[in-house]
């Protein structure tokens, strides 16, 4: 059984909070293959098969789980109780504010998940985020900061998350692929570069591996190619910026190496529907 008023699913965020799961049907009802999913067991027990790993869940664990991931129900207790919240990639993207730490991509490039035992006050705080990002989204149309605030609480998640993966890394037992490897090592030098280096050749250099080599790897990890991944890392960087009022246009894009204002306007209107200038009125209208 499922309880159809804790969900809610704009841009596609789904959140689930305590649910009661009593057949395995119920718990397929609530994944969407299509999206990343933050488990948490809060009580009872449950026993899954992901390709050929079988992981058994208890009180207070958490996974994360990949895009794409077959999930099949070995077993559960009668008992069982958890809170879910997912998202498709395009939602992290769309709705970061800042670009998220490394330790935040280890977990959703991992595409057999490992699970992490919390303290119960660990859990405890993540749920009550859940239940935080579920209230604002469903507050009155008339709070004028609405988008904003459910923004911040999903950022302020995905912070908390990274943290607690900071803090309980040593305990977790994550054996990445050669390709999930790569893509990390990817990110790590995108994180350091992509202000300057805009082009694939660049970090496929950097990895001593073909930019053919990185893009199909990057693709069939992370289902975006090599380019989308550090176009997205630039205009996050460009919003970084845009909200430092002491530099100009004209600075942040001398700054991100882009050859002329109007390259630099269309590039950042692509992905956000907005030109920098008309982003940073929005900022300041806020």
């Amino acid at each position: 059984m499922i309880n159809k008023n804790s969900k809610y699913s704009p841009l596609g965020l789904e959140v689930h909070i305590d649910e009661m799961l009593t057949s395995k049907i119920s718990f397929h009802e609530l994944f969407n293959g299509d999206c990343f999913s933050i488990l948490i067991v809060n009580s009872g027990s449950l026993n899954i098969r992901i390709k050929d790993a079988k992981i058994y869940l208890c009180a207070n664990e958490l996974m994360v789980i990949h895009i794409r991931t077959s999930i099949e129900i070995l077993n559960r207790s009668h008992q069982l109780k958890i809170s879910l919240v997912s998202f498709p990639s395009a939602f992290i993207f769309k709705n970061s504010i800042r670009r998220p730490p490394i330790g935040y991509f280890e977990f959703f490039v991992t595409k057999v998940p490992s699970k992490v035992s919390l303290k119960r006050k660990d859990a405890l705080l993540l749920i009550d985020l859940f239940k935080l990002m579920d209230s604002k989204r469903r507050s009155s149309d008339k709070h004028i900061f609405k988008n904003e605030v459910v923004l911040f609480s999903f950022n302020l998640l995905l912070y908390e998350l990274a943290a607690i993966y900071s803090r309980y890394s040593r305990n977790i037992k994550i054996r990445h692929t050669r390709k999930e490897t790569i893509v990390m090592q990817f990110f790590r030098i995108l994180e350091s570069n992509c202000k300057t280096q805009h082009g694939v050749k660049f970090y496929a250099d950097a990895l001593f591996i073909t930019t053919g080599h990185l893009t199909k790897t990057v693709k069939e990890v992370t289902e975006k190619t090599t380019k989308q991944c550090i176009e997205e890392a630039l205009v996050l960087e460009v919003k970084i910026l845009l909200q430092n009022e002491d530099l100009t246009i004209l600075q942040i894009m001398e700054e991100l190496q882009f050859s002329n204002i109007s390259f630099f306007s269309n590039f950042f209107k692509k992905y956000t529907s907005m030109s920098p200038s008309e982003y940073r009125l929005r900022l300041n209208i806020y």
